[in-house]
């Protein structure tokens, strides 16, 4: 007996057994650990009865229940049987598991997708870009540990990968860095640039610019002719809330790819090219309002940026930012590569950047696979003078 490859099917390890999706049906399998022992044994090599012999002292419903599975699976279209110690081999195609599995995804059929990912990665597990694909899709429906070793050997292959070394020290449990390395976040938006309104905006429901504005309508009135700063100002999302309110507005961003798309917007008035923490220790400038829509989640401790930007407040200056909210203190890179923070850490920054916290509260962003993304939405002011 052996799998009728004709009938396409996806084979991946699930819980307590195997996984079939059947391409020729579009339809997902899941298989106890009696059936999937039984599939073992049908490997060409045996016949039924070998098989049989050779499972049924095993399992607890005996020869009959072995045999009725095998037929049921004969049935199906799933078993052929063939020649006793005369296996055929057929070359399979595993391009037409990973397309089916791009398909799947795109249709929100996660689980199918990984188990057709799963068997093309086997199939074909010199590809790089495979490996890549089944860490996420196992990312995604929450399999961490097959998710690290399949993007471990990812980086096997692609070592120079900033953005998935980055997941894999999540993954890890490892000490995260204290911020995400600058080539990552390159890595990742100059990949993303091309279609990241479509997406943010689209498929995920972005809504942290909005949170924005609702911030800025409820503590700034009618406010109007200010000095703004835009950091990691991405392809100006926020800059629609924030132009009316500008008398200047600059904009700065590490990614190159993300600035060109908001260069077309002609809402800035200057755009630059930097990594933030760099920029401020060469930036001269003050500001009246400084705004980081979804940029600080790049960072760990917050100080590292937040202090900088105080500094280039005028008196009397408002901080504006967004980060994800976290229950481990003071914060935590989470799987997605990003960090998360506690309120109280929020809070002892600006303790220690000499600022008043105006308004601290929770906040929907984004969703992430299918998830909704809960967010610290934050105004800090700095003091008009010293000891106020």
């Amino acid at each position: 007996m052996k799998l009728d490859r004709s009938r396409k099917l996806a084979i991946a390890p699930g819980e307590g057994g195997y996984l079939i999706y059947d391409l020729s049906s579009c339809e997902l399998h899941r298989l106890n650990a009696s059936a999937t022992l039984i599939l073992e044994f049908c490997d060409g090599t045996r016949s039924e009865s070998e098989i049989v012999a050779a499972v049924s002292s095993i399992l607890a419903d005996g020869e009959a229940s072995c045999r009725q599975w095998i037929q049921a699976a004969i049935a199906r279209g799933w078993l052929v049987p063939t020649p006793t110690h005369n296996p055929i081999v057929e070359p399979p195609d595993s391009s037409m598991f990973a397309e089916t599995s791009r398909e799947l995804r795109d249709e929100g059929k996660v689980l199918p997708a990984l188990v057709c990912q799963e068997h093309a990665t086997v199939l074909q597990p010199d590809l790089a870009e495979y490996w890549c694909a089944l860490g996420e899709l196992a990312h995604i429906v929450g399999r961490r540990e097959r998710a690290r070793e399949a993007y471990e050997s990812y980086l096997e292959r692609r070592p120079e990968d900033a953005e998935v070394k980055q997941i894999v020290t999540a993954l890890r449990h490892e000490s995260p860095p204290s911020r995400a390395p600058n080539e990552c976040v390159r890595q990742l938006y100059s990949r993303f640039s091309a279609f990241y309104e479509e997406n943010m905006c689209g498929d995920l429901n972005y809504q942290a610019p909005l949170r924005i504005e609702e911030l800025l309508n409820e503590h700034l009135g009618e406010t109007r002719d200010l000095d703004v700063l835009d950091l990691g100002c991405g392809t100006g999302l926020s800059a629609r809330p924030l132009r009316s309110r500008a008398r200047s507005l600059a904009g700065v961003d590490i990614s190159p790819e993300m600035l060109e798309r908001a260069r077309a917007t002609s809402l800035y008035d200057e755009l630059e090219a930097a990594e933030l923490t760099s920029w401020f220790g060469e930036c001269g400038t003050k500001f009246d309002l400084i705004v980081a829509c979804d940029t600080f989640i790049y960072f760990g401790d917050l100080r590292q940026v937040v202090l900088p930007a105080a500094e280039h407040l005028r008196p009397g200056g408002r901080l504006i930012f967004t980060v994800e909210q976290g229950t481990a203190s003071p914060y935590k890179l989470t799987d997605s590569g990003r960090y998360s923070h506690s309120e109280d850490h929020v809070r002892a920054v600006a303790d220690d950047a000499g600022l008043f916290v105006l308004s601290l509260k929770d906040g929907f962003l984004r969703q992430e696979y299918g998830e909704a993304v809960t967010g610290l939405i934050t105004l800090m002011e700095k003091p008009r003078r010293s000891g106020h």
